[in-house]
């Protein structure tokens, strides 16, 4: 029962409602009392009666004739004795506590209870948070903080809850950025690594394939379009026609000999591309390129540069079909004979061979790397309080994934469109769905290699068998979100009951003032340089905070103590920042706005934890009395602050339950607000002694309930400031 006494209030309301001859509701609907220095719930129980009549053919005044039975339950509820003060207004029926009574009571709880305070009762559900999941020789960066943010502090919670938790990491350590990274690895830095934070180079090493693959892609464009334009060049009507047969007869030429001797689908391929180019229309090389286009092209490139010197030799400089010339020798020579460039993505995509074929040397690559990265990934998840208890990566479960894509053929689910397309499921048919909803899932490519969907459906499998998962989170970003759908209603066809509480905890990008980051453009704010600038900031705020006269009580601290303070405002403005706005919405990081020691930010919490510290080591804990309010006076900032600190069980049980961890960080800055409010207006060490004694018993709840709370964030909760 909660320390407000609810469920007393609601079992004394309906024998009061049953006792005049009326039908209680279902449920009696239970509300704060929404005024300041009042401690106490009303009902608009008598307005559902009110409404019932009026329904039956009553004649009354809905408002009315509620306020007259609010009456009545009043009376009766006055006679019970059992209430402080019992009143009808406006139609709604008010109860109100004795506060002395009720505070004392609450007080005593949360110092009983401590670190346990807001636990809920044991729950038999087996819930499994997968969060963070980062790619393998990729860097850490600031994107990937909101994940394990939220990740970390919703499986606190859930724990604390009551649920049975596992957290499982999913790195990425397979696929074509593992390849492109170790392609760059290999053509232009092998043996040039760093003693230290490999994995935070190899992100860079891989953000520079990607950009060098870009580059190579636009330079066989750029060729391409200038075949096009010099083949073009013979429609000009000042040329003569011995230059426009000339320049339009090289491309057309390239073209039939081209087409002579090769296969079917590269015959196809170079006439849809001379389609393109005498329309108009833009040109992508690499559409092409895994089909022999590229190396066609190449060699028609090549053969310009005797095609264009003996066209030089055919006209005057001077003249106008020289002049023309000139410009194309002009941008031919600026484009270049960069080969090396032409053949990168072949080269990948022999590198992937090599792969499939599980070459020994490029295994023993693969595996050197990849623990680089790990190893960077578990320092940071020491300095951000994370520890998984299981690990799964994407390479153990590529082959399981392709077995369960041929269970789903035999079962009906997946149909099998092998070797013209792919293995897909019409979700919406094998569902019955007449409009379109969640489409269609392609769980394996034609040529049998596997997608993301083929190795998440491996690894559901693992979560309900071998780890009897009955409830299973996905923090994944919102991009995903139709992709987890069509998931979950796989794993649904396929008989997992657990795929109806699979759930996509979905969140938004962040972006600091610079824009959107990305790690394959290099554009990202990696977490090691957010990391020391929140901690440069945070120690030039707490060494400005502890010069400004209002703190001149504070004790001194060394050089040590203060970094230690400083660090662990960087962490909770870090990670405050990332769980304070709510998951669907995107985040602009503000550094000035989270170190701030004011506004709903994790110094100004912090602070209060730490004010609620000095106060009580100022009155000495040792032998604090045990608190006692009844018969006090009670404060408004006093009763509002018993009622936040009431309301803390509430809050966890409604953040586990949506998987908001926003809720307790707004409550947080509540808590803190009310106690600073309370500082403000209750003297507590210059209090007399009785009201001292009490008032001390608050800070001290205070300091616990924040304390827990910031822990559920995993966000540090420091004694000094």
């Amino acid at each position: 029962m909660s320390i407000f006494g609810e469920g007393r209030i609601e079992q004394a309301i309906r024998e009061a409602v049953e006792a005049m001859g009326q039908s209680a509701p279902e449920r009696v609907v239970l509300q704060k009392i929404p005024f300041s220095g009042m401690w106490g719930w009303g009902s608009p129980v008598c307005f559902q009666l009110a409404s019932a009549e009026r329904k039956a053919g009553a004649e009354a005044r809905v408002d009315q004739r509620a306020q007259q039975l609010a009456e009545q339950v009043c009376a009766r509820l006055q006679e019970r004795g059992d209430f402080h003060r019992v009143e009808a207004v406006k139609g709604y029926v008010n109860v109100f506590f004795e506060i002395g009574g009720v505070a004392s009571q609450l007080l005593g709880r949360i110092r009983d209870e401590e670190r346990d305070y807001g636990r809920g009762d044991a729950i038999s559900e087996c819930v499994m948070i997968e969060y963070s999941q980062p790619n393998t020789h990729k860097a850490f960066h600031v994107g990937h903080l909101r994940n394990a943010c939220l990740g970390h502090a919703l499986a606190n919670l859930l724990d604390f809850a009551g649920f049975e938790t596992l957290t499982a990491n999913y790195p990425g350590d397979i696929g074509l950025h593992v390849m492109k990274c170790l392609w760059c690895y290999l053509k232009f830095h092998e043996g040039l690594e760093p003693e230290e934070n490999r994995g935070r180079w190899l992100g860079q090493i891989y953000a520079e394939a990607d950009a060098r693959l870009r580059e190579a892609d636009a330079y066989r464009d750029q060729v391409a379009a200038f075949l096009v334009r010099a083949t073009r060049k013979s429609s000009e009507e000042s040329l003569p026609d011995e230059l426009r047969n000339a320049l339009s007869g090289r491309l057309f030429e390239a073209v039939e000999s081209g087409l002579r001797g090769e296969d079917e689908e590269l015959r196809k391929d170079l006439l849809t591309l001379a389609r393109r180019a005498w329309s108009g229309a833009p040109l992508d090389c690499n559409e092409f390129a895994h089909r022999g286009l590229g190396d066609w092209l190449w060699k028609v490139w090549v053969a310009w540069e005797e095609e264009l010197s003996q066209l030089q030799a055919q006209f005057r400089v001077d003249s106008t079909p020289g002049r023309a010339l000139q410009e194309l020798v002009r941008e031919y020579r600026e484009l270049g004979m960069h080969e090396d460039r032409w053949y990168y993505s072949r080269e990948i995509r022999e590198l992937f061979s090599r792969w499939e074929e599980r070459d020994p040397q490029l295994v023993r690559l693969w595996e050197e790397t990849r623990q680089w990265s790990l190893d960077d990934f578990n320092r940071i998840y020491r300095e951000l309080g994370i520890d998984f208890q299981v690990w799964f990566f994407e390479h153990e479960v590529e082959e399981s994934g392709k077995e369960i894509v041929e269970e789903l053929v035999r079962a009906g689910v997946a149909t099998d469109l092998r070797p013209n397309g792919p293995v897909l499921v019409h979700i919406d048919r094998q569902l019955g769905l007449e409009e379109p909803e969640y489409r269609t899932l392609i769980i394996l490519r034609s040529d049998g290699t596997s997608l993301y969907s083929t190795k998440d459906l491996a690894l559901a499998k693992t979560k309900f068998e071998k780890y009897h998962v009955d409830r299973s989170i996905y923090v994944v970003d919102a991009g995903q979100s139709l992709y987890f759908q069509q998931i979950f209603k796989v794993l649904e066809l396929w008989g997992f009951p657990q795929a109806k509480k699979c759930f996509h905890l979905a969140y938004e990008i962040v972006r600091l003032p610079g824009g959107k980051m990305s790690s394959r453009e290099g554009s990202v704010v990696f977490y090691d340089d957010f990391h020391q600038e929140a901690l440069r900031r945070a120690r030039e705020s707490v060494d400005s905070k502890r010069s400004e006269e209002q703190f001149s009580d504070l004790p001194e601290l060394d050089q040590q103590k203060r970094q230690e303070v400083a660090q662990a405002v960087a962490m909770g403005a870090m990670k405050y920042g990332m769980l304070s706005v709510d998951n669907n919405k995107p985040i602009l990081f503000d550094f000035e706005k989270a170190l701030s020691f004011e506004g709903q930010t994790a110094p100004y919490i912090q602070y209060a934890h730490a004010r609620a510290c000095r106060i009580l080591e100022k009155a000495g804990e040792e032998g604090l009395p045990e608190p006692d309010y009844s018969g006090l006076e009670v404060e408004t900032a006093e009763i509002n602050l018993f009622e936040v600190l009431a309301d803390f069980p509430n809050q966890v049980q409604r953040a586990a339950r949506e998987y908001k961890p926003l809720f307790v960080a707004v409550y947080l800055y509540q808590l803190a607000k009310s106690f600073s409010d309370f500082y403000r207006d209750c003297p507590v060490l210059r209090a007399p002694d009785e009201v001292r004694a009490a008032r001390l018993a608050l800070v001290a709840a205070v300091r616990q309930v924040l304390a827990n709370g910031l822990r559920l964030l995993g966000i540090p909760a420091p004694e000094y400031m």
